[in-house]
């Protein structure tokens, strides 16, 4: 409809707006495929370096809008010129994401794009991801989000989580909940669940092996995905155990399904090095101080991103693109799920929480099923 309703004068304004762009950014001429009001399609020249395009997006948005993207990896890119501003918030709201969420087998809601379209991809398919960004970028509230909804609408006996929070300022919400098997605060207990999870995918690869089936989705009796959520993921960048399990995780995970999510403020170079980083599949990055930091991150271009503009964020999937993403707060959280808590909890001593926390039972190890 938007092709129809535009004049070939239109058009050859749009074409010349881009010729110019394209000039300013990367001093050549590009290849224009297709052109209506919200998007261009075009290619640049061979021998043209895809990421300088990238880091020339500001030029792109000098000329047709602040809120203007650029996608694409190699030769062909789309440019999408939204016709009104991106929303500066975007309340949670379950019912509005319920079609995104039915369509994954582990759906994570990521925000609204320039053109209000719902970002959502499946963890299964993607298996890793990272989120960063500086204090009050909206990062926390796009994990409570992220966690909320999964829980909410998922089966315990489908996806369980395994929450590291070293800070102890986010994952509390989620205590007693029967998709959640342990919350840990310390790096003690965490490098304990994480050495039964090492245990647990060891114990996965010979079911697979003995099924000859390369995947957990093809064995005759189903596992839940184990969500591995580590909050503030730089505080172990010096703990050579832990961080040698999660490397372990990001490269065998995916068929054994065990997942990574992830997070930090300010990317760590030491800790984001080498096959973690290659093997965390999504990125999704607030506001970065600094272009330094944005490309650690793996997200060049966050620096860019406004001190006000909470909840602004960029994400990698098939190309970068910025979204709005979900606001929620802890009241909401706690609304939310407070009917889904275990509320029969038994009195231990506090040599007994000591040692259920170190012994995390993931069903299977016990010769038994994962408790519901």
């Amino acid at each position: 409809m938007g092709v129809v309703s535009m004049s070939i004068f239109e058009r050859l304004a749009l074409r010349k707006k881009l010729v110019k762009a394209i000039k300013l950014a990367v001093d050549t001429a590009p290849k224009i495929y297709h052109v209506e009001p919200t998007r261009i399609i075009f290619a640049i020249p061979h021998g043209i370096n895809p990421s300088v395009l990238h880091e020339k997006t500001y030029v792109f948005r000098q000329i047709f809008g602040e809120n203007t993207e650029l996608e694409g990896d190699l030769k062909r890119f789309i440019l999408t010129i939204p016709n009104k501003p991106m929303p500066t918030k975007v309340p949670y709201k379950l019912d509005e994401w319920k079609f995104a969420l039915d369509r994954y087998q582990v759906p994570i809601i990521c925000g609204v794009d320039s053109l209000g379209n719902q970002i959502v991809f499946d963890m299964a398919e993607r298996p890793h991801m990272l989120i960063s960004g500086e204090t009050g970028s909206g990062k926390s509230s796009l994990l409570r989000a992220i966690i909320t909804s999964l829980i909410t609408t998922q089966d315990s006996k489908r996806i369980r989580f395994i929450l590291g929070d070293l800070k102890r300022s986010e994952f509390g919400l989620f205590r007693r909940l029967p998709h959640v098997e342990s919350v840990s605060v310390d790096i003690t207990s965490l490098e304990d669940v994480l050495e039964n999870v090492e245990t647990e995918m060891q114990h996965r690869g010979d079911l697979l092996d003995r099924a000859e089936v390369t995947h957990i989705n093809a064995l005759s009796e189903p596992l839940p995905y184990l969500i591995i959520a580590i909050d503030e993921v730089g505080l172990l960048r010096n703990e050579k155990r832990i961080m040698e399990i999660i490397e372990n995780i990001s490269s065998i995970g995916r068929s054994l399904g065990v997942l990574l999510m992830l997070s930090m403020q300010r990317p760590d170079a030491k800790v984001l090095d080498g096959r973690l980083k290659n093997n965390l599949t999504v990125r999704i990055s607030g506001r970065q101080s600094n272009k330094i930091n944005a490309n650690v991150a793996g997200l060049p271009g966050a620096e860019t991103i406004g001190q006000t503009q909470f909840g602004r964020m960029l994400i990698d999937l098939d190309g970068i693109k910025r979204v709005q993403t979900p606001w929620i707060d802890e009241s909401q959280v706690k609304k939310t799920l407070e009917p889904l808590k275990i509320r029969e909890v038994k009195k231990s001593t506090p040599k007994e929480e000591e040692a259920s926390t170190e012994s995390v039972v993931f069903g299977l190890l016990l010769g038994g099923k994962y408790n519901d």
